[in-house]
């Protein structure tokens, strides 16, 4: 997308405050929805937990006077028509999927900020008369955490044209059942058009990583991504008994996949972690304790911020599962996720600098290392994140933890930046 240079036109006036107790209240209400024990969430795309937040979710838009669309893949927009029919429009958003026994935050904290900040938007704009030049509207993505269904960012992806609607219902879950099935069985199957001549896109979401807090930030400013190739692997050998069959005559599926483990770690490790990789999910088949696995499916990825890094680590993995093949066990590499390094936009950064300044918060420019919906949405229109702090840079578990002063100061900068940029104000 062609960017433009930001000018300096806010004023401390001219930005809108958000309620803490609503954003609370109603964030409090979405923990609640598919809570556990240990404090967190368990809610996976399309499942039943997942309906009652979409329900959730949909009842408050249609209350507060948005016009709802769900598209093909089951992605929820709001839409707000502040400025009529054809203006460009402002989104932001994120998700209401989590990660089994994940955290409250992941995702359903940007839902929410996004909703008591364009509340709060138009509030403000109205109280003073102020013209809105765009309309504003709020996504809530399906299946960002490409837990259920692979890959990640499923929703957002088909939303930006780098991933067809037919392929992403086909995806099915451990069970076999098919996000089309799952969308359906839920109700959110939908039919409607994705919102059109969208202009910006703007995330809030949690760090999830320590830079923040150790800096003593409370606003981080996303100025890219990190690239990311993940890896379905599987690894095809033959099930034998774990007894009397000769060690030598065994074709183990899961110690050929247990090499491929402690590689990736060493690949990390020689480069002191400028490479991340991990190996997440490992699905054996028979699975029992007195036979030989005769089938592995193992999920690897590969992180890195620079991409002849990145390329180096897939380079060197894939030349070794051609090498632990052997007559009798086989290894299938399909890479379901290739995600390029890449930069947001830099006039929006800009922007939520300039508006996070002006509140008094300190800021911090940073990457992320984890995947967002703001990547894909960069191929059809200027996009950008706001981070906030995670406490000890803890996510992905139901010890995740964003303090309430930093929610709050997160969603004030989100409706700020929103306000300029639906008023026209922002200098974009």
């Amino acid at each position: 997308m062609t960017e433009r240079k930001p000018r300096e036109v806010l004023v401390r006036e001219d930005l809108p405050a958000i309620d803490p107790a609503r954003l609370r209240g109603m964030f409090d209400d979405l923990s609640a929805i598919g809570g556990t024990p240990g404090g967190g969430v368990t809610r996976l795309a399309a499942s039943r937990e997942d309906g009652i937040a979409r329900d959730y979710l949909r009842d408050w838009l249609d209350r507060e006077g948005f016009r709802v669309h769900i598209d093909q893949v089951g992605n929820i927009y709001g839409l707000l028509d502040l400025a009529g029919a054809g203006a460009p429009l402002i989104l932001t958003g994120s998700h209401l999927d989590s990660q089994p026994l994940g955290g409250r935050f992941d995702g359903a904290y940007g839902v929410v900020a996004s909703c008591e900040a364009v509340r709060s938007a138009r509030a403000f704009g109205e109280a003073r008369s102020r013209p809105f030049s765009r309309n504003l509207a709020i996504a809530a993505w399906t299946n960002e955490e490409g837990t259920r269904f692979q890959p990640s960012t499923l929703g957002s992806s088909v939303f930006a044209g780098l991933y067809e609607t037919a392929a992403a219902l086909s995806q099915a879950d451990r069970d076999g059942v098919t996000l089309e099935q799952a969308l359906g069985g839920i109700g959110y199957l939908g039919t409607d058009d994705p919102p059109s001549r969208v202009e910006s896109y703007l995330e809030l979401h949690i760090e999830q990583g320590r830079r923040l807090e150790d800096g003593g930030c409370a606003i981080g400013v996303v100025e890219g991504n990190w690239g990311t190739v993940k890896y379905v692997a599987d690894i095809q050998g033959e099930a034998a008994h774990t007894g009397p069959t000769p060690m030598k005559e065994r074709r183990d599926a899961l110690l050929a996949a247990a090499q491929l483990v402690i590689l990736c770690r060493t690949l990390s490790d020689e480069t002191d972690g400028e490479l991340v990789t991990s190996v997440g999910r490992l699905d054996i088949t028979p699975n029992s304790t007195n036979i030989v696995a005769g089938h592995v499916r193992m999920f690897a990825e590969f992180r890195a911020l620079d991409s002849a890094r990145l390329a180096d680590g897939c380079r060197r993995f894939e030349g070794a599962a051609a090498r632990v093949s052997s007559p009798g066990l086989s290894i299938s590499l399909r890479r379901t996720t290739e995600r390029a390094p890449g930069s947001f936009d830099s006039a929006l950064c800009s922007l939520v600098e300039a508006v996070a300044r002006i509140r008094g918060y300190r800021t911090m420019r940073l990457h992320t290392v984890a995947g967002h919906d703001a990547v894909p949405l960069r191929a059809v229109c200027r996009s950008g994140m706001i981070f906030v702090p995670s406490v000890n840079g803890v996510s992905h578990s139901e010890k995740e933890l964003t303090r309430p002063e930093d929610m709050e100061a997160g969603a004030t900068v989100l409706a700020g930046a929103l306000y300029a940029l639906a008023t026209g104000t922002d200098g974009l």
